[in-house]
């Protein structure tokens, strides 16, 4: 998936990219930036994100607007993965450093793992369980892909204590087809398709288990109540700089088929939506942040602009 996001936090320096937002047990966090101040008493929650360009984009404003007393990793995002390459596990392209979910895991030991996944295919190909994005390849390939990796993530995130949320993708721009275009001779993907979505909800409903989650909060967030692609939406406090005529790209838009917008709009919205159920939603005193609270926090951090 293409172009490389703006806002990437990769910092493989430390041992894991984690940045807290907490008063955990009367010690002030120590970590190098702070969440959204909310009122209630916190709680000490952690939440690891796995995901593709998608998730990497709403990277920085996942971090930044972690509620009081969350950790959010983003260490385990790298744009074009599908569920098989971090299953299987992949030679980073940027920095040739390992990656796996086993890793990342073991690392975090979260309490919630989200999946964020697009419909990317992957490129480790069929040795590591992924289609062949080589050859013309189909939706039910797709779909059974992503089913053998993410079952074998998530049933390894549950015997570790997690509950595992399945994020349902942004819509796709419908300006981009989906499938083989034969004439070009080029896989044109399935990135946001709706049946990624009704895969993860079956999917879930198949567990039949409260350890599996799923969750189209992210993708409303970034399109009409019933999940259907738009390129703007109403403006909110913190897009008071590109608002125009009450309205802001959240988007790419184009030839582009699921990416949200080169500014960083969309990518908090994404975020706010991504977090609200697995870290407010789950018996928590701790209320979502209000709007006038995340444009602060946003101004802060240089989001939206």
């Amino acid at each position: 998936m293409t172009p490389r996001p703006r806002a990437i936090l990769r910092q493989r320096s430390s041992p894991v990219a984690i940045i807290c937002a907490a008063i955990v047990a009367g010690l002030v966090s120590s970590c190098s930036s702070g969440g959204v101040a909310q009122s209630g008493s916190p709680r000490n929650v952690s939440l690891l994100i796995v995901g593709d360009s998608v998730a990497a984009q709403a990277a920085e404003a996942l971090v930044h607007l972690a509620p009081a007393g969350a950790t959010v990793s983003v260490d385990a995002v790298q744009p074009g993965t599908a569920p098989c390459d971090w299953n299987h596990g992949f030679t980073d392209p940027t920095d040739g450093v390992y990656q796996s979910f086993g890793v990342a895991l073991h690392r975090v030991h979260p309490a919630i793992v989200a999946f964020v996944f697009t419909g990317n295919p992957g490129f480790s190909g069929p040795p590591a369980g992924c289609v062949d994005a080589n050859t013309p390849y189909d939706l039910a390939q797709l779909l059974a892909s992503y089913q053998s990796a993410i079952t074998d993530m998530g049933n390894r995130a549950i015997r570790d204590g997690a509950t595992v949320y399945l994020e349902a993708p942004p819509p796709r721009n419908p300006a981009v087809p989906t499938g083989y275009n034969a004439y070009e001779q080029a896989n044109l993907g399935f990135q946001g398709s709706p049946a990624i979505g009704d895969f993860y909800q079956s999917l879930v409903a198949i567990k039949d288990s409260p350890r599996w989650q799923f969750d189209d909060n992210a993708a409303t967030a970034v399109s009409t109540p019933d999940l259907t692609w738009t390129l703007t939406l109403p403006c909110q406090p913190w897009d008071a700089k590109l608002c125009r005529d009450g309205q802001v790209q959240v988007r790419i838009g184009g030839t582009d088929a699921v990416h949200l917008d080169e500014a960083g709009c969309g990518a908090i919205r994404f975020a706010l939506g991504l977090e609200d159920r697995p870290l407010h939603a789950t018996g928590s005193s701790t209320p979502p942040p209000n709007p006038d609270t995340v444009a602060a926090e946003v101004s802060r951090y240089g989001g939206c602009q």
